[in-house]
């Protein structure tokens, strides 16, 4: 079944208006249907029997989209000002989508759409040159754009390089900056992103500051004796079977990884490669040789990966400092130095 598009032109903002309404209210009671035919059926043959409007397609797309975001590969975009300073701000979605229309509408025929979820607003942008009336354009030429509010940072899905230029020109001059950068961060996870992006300096031990899991009386200084309270939770169901130098050294281990880590999940980041720049030492003389090496750590949360190798025994402590530091360089490709100091 392929379904009616009405005219793209909107005219009428109070009957838009009602049925962006409708969909919002009717999106509650398709999430409650067990599968995606019954879904389509109500959509077709029941609520909307004469079609949707782009509009419409462009809530329930970004409705999907938001809930099931992993979906897309995001990259991340950083505006940059003279000195800092924004040159804009908005303070309405309807203020931005009118700004970035305008911006867009020398280079392609466009639907925008903007919804803000929380703090942040996502920008649903359709490309509909060559596409006939009433049809909806291929996936390819749907671009999403996450906009963190107050902040400079972008996400944006995948964008073909034929329309690239366009995109980062329009939105250079909606918000009004010198430059877009281009950030060597990307992933699947947005919300692991965004704490990336937001909350590099809160990442890691600190992250119970950001959280708020402080005593609540700051003069009270924890003991260092070691309790039996303090086991980590798989020495509990252990303790029989094991002797005292492994019940420490679990210990140990727990105090290293929440010393590095901290108490809480680490952000997810499927994907980080680090270049090792060291130098290879002859065994018959002083003289050493420059080596270069990659890794490459693949996995759905790569650097809870390298937590729980620590808690595994796999990787001994300490461990180097851009190792420990992944989450606050908030980077996918880390180079680091013969003294293993991360380069900027």
């Amino acid at each position: 079944m392929r379904p009616k598009i009405n005219d793209t032109s909107e005219n009428n903002e109070n009957f838009d208006d009602i049925n962006g309404q409708q969909v919002k209210r009717l999106l509650y009671h398709y999430e409650k249907l067990s599968s995606k035919k019954k879904i389509v059926d109500k959509v077709f043959l029941e609520d909307w029997k004469n079609g949707l409007n782009y509009k419409q397609v462009a809530q329930l797309d970004m409705k999907y989209y938001h809930d099931h975001s992993s979906l897309k590969h995001w990259k991340a975009l950083k505006l940059c000002w003279e000195n800092g300073l924004k040159k804009k701000e908005y303070r309405r979605t309807s203020e931005l989508n009118s700004s970035l229309s305008t911006q867009l509408s020398p280079f392609f025929k466009t639907h925008l759409y903007i919804e803000g979820f929380e703090k942040n607003w996502w920008i649903r942008i359709s490309i509909h040159d060559g596409v006939p009336p009433n049809v909806l354009p291929i996936s390819a030429n749907i671009i999403y754009v996450i906009y963190f509010t107050n902040s400079e940072h972008l996400l944006c899905s995948n964008i073909k390089r034929e329309h690239k230029e366009f995109i980062m020109q329009g939105l250079l001059k909606t918000f009004m900056c010198d430059e877009i950068e281009e950030w060597d961060l990307k992933g699947k996870y947005v919300d692991s992103l965004e704490k990336l992006l937001l909350h590099r300096q809160s990442q890691g031990t600190y992250s119970r500051y950001r959280l708020n899991q402080v005593d609540d009386n700051p003069l009270s200084f924890p003991s260092k004796k070691l309790k039996i309270d303090d086991m980590p939770k798989n020495v509990d169901q252990l303790e029989d079977v094991m002797d005292e130098d492994e019940i420490l050294l679990l210990k140990q281990r727990d105090t290293v990884v929440d010393d590095n880590f901290g108490p809480n999940e680490q952000p997810s980041l499927d994907v980080v490669e680090i270049k090792l720049s060291s130098p290879l030492h002859m065994s018959n003389n002083d003289q050493s040789i420059p080596l270069s090496t990659t890794v490459l750590f693949e996995g759905t949360n790569v650097i809870e990966g390298i937590k729980k190798m620590v808690m595994a025994g796999i990787a001994e402590p300490p461990l180097p400092a851009y190792l420990v530091d992944i989450h606050s360089n908030g980077k996918n490709y880390i180079e680091v130095d013969e003294n293993n100091i991360v380069i900027h």
